[in-house]
């Protein structure tokens, strides 16, 4: 008996593990210029998470939201990218104004032409040249690589997200700036998933991949608007005390 059930246990913790190979997918993309690597791995249930090779820090896509982690000294903290958007029109004069809890953007001023076929990390898209970006010379093109498949989706998804939270802190210098700058970058989202950006940012590899239950969970409990507005004014005081200011 003993050994008829060791032999159905070990026939379970099999099929567990074949499930578990198709569980997901890793993307990993490459910066050329500052010779970094970007790694997405996405859950079967479109979870996502994000982060460059080699750092503590990462970005967690759930259920549609993405969260900022950050790791000091070992300890995580946690907060919503919304939520950090709503704390900075809290502490400065609004700028997102509740652009990520609207369903419509700021129109984007991009102009974008459909060019050829092209191949990024063994996945094949369209070339889109993009102008508008540069302000100061509106009809320069970064050309996009976007590639449709299915699998990619929540790649670009997690991405675009990824790319939001970059611009969101730097707000307060961009001012008016940002939400352009978000509205541009979901217009070329919207295309489907860059796979090369210029020649600069590529996709390596995507393949399927494995990852444990807690890959994805919240390492701790987001902070709150008021936390977030709490610790912004207190940084804010500290570089107004701080000496030669």
């Amino acid at each position: 008996m003993r050994r008829t059930m060791g032999m159905i246990i070990g026939a379970a913790l099999l099929l567990v593990a074949g499930t578990a190979a198709q569980a997901g997918l890793r993307a990993v993309y490459i910066d050329v210029r500052q010779s970094k690597q970007l790694q997405i791995d996405v859950h079967d249930n479109g979870d996502a998470r994000i982060a460059e090779v080699g750092s503590e820090d990462y970005g967690l896509l759930i259920g549609g939201e993405f969260f900022i982690v950050d790791i000091e000294g070992g300890k995580p903290t946690v907060a919503r990218l919304k939520d950090v958007a709503t704390a900075i029109d809290q502490v400065l004069p609004p700028i997102f104004k509740g652009l990520f809890d609207k369903a419509q953007m700021p129109p984007s001023r991009l102009r974008i032409e459909k060019g050829e076929l092209g191949e990024a990390g063994g996945r094949t898209g369209h070339v889109y040249h993009v102008r508008g970006f540069d302000s100061t010379d509106p009809n320069k093109a970064t050309d996009y690589l976007i590639c449709t498949d299915a699998d990619l989706k929540p790649v670009g998804k997690v991405l675009e997200q990824f790319m939001h939270a970059a611009l969101v802190p730097a707000a307060p210098l961009m001012g008016d700036m940002a939400p352009a700058l978000i509205a541009e970058t979901n217009s070329v989202f919207a295309l489907g998933t860059p796979i090369d950006v210029g020649g600069r940012f590529r996709l390596n590899l995507a393949g399927k991949a494995a990852f444990p239950g807690a890959y994805f969970r919240l390492p701790a409990q987001p902070q709150s608007v008021a936390q977030l507005v709490a610790a912004m004014k207190l940084l804010m005081e500290k570089k107004s005390d701080a000496p030669g200011k």
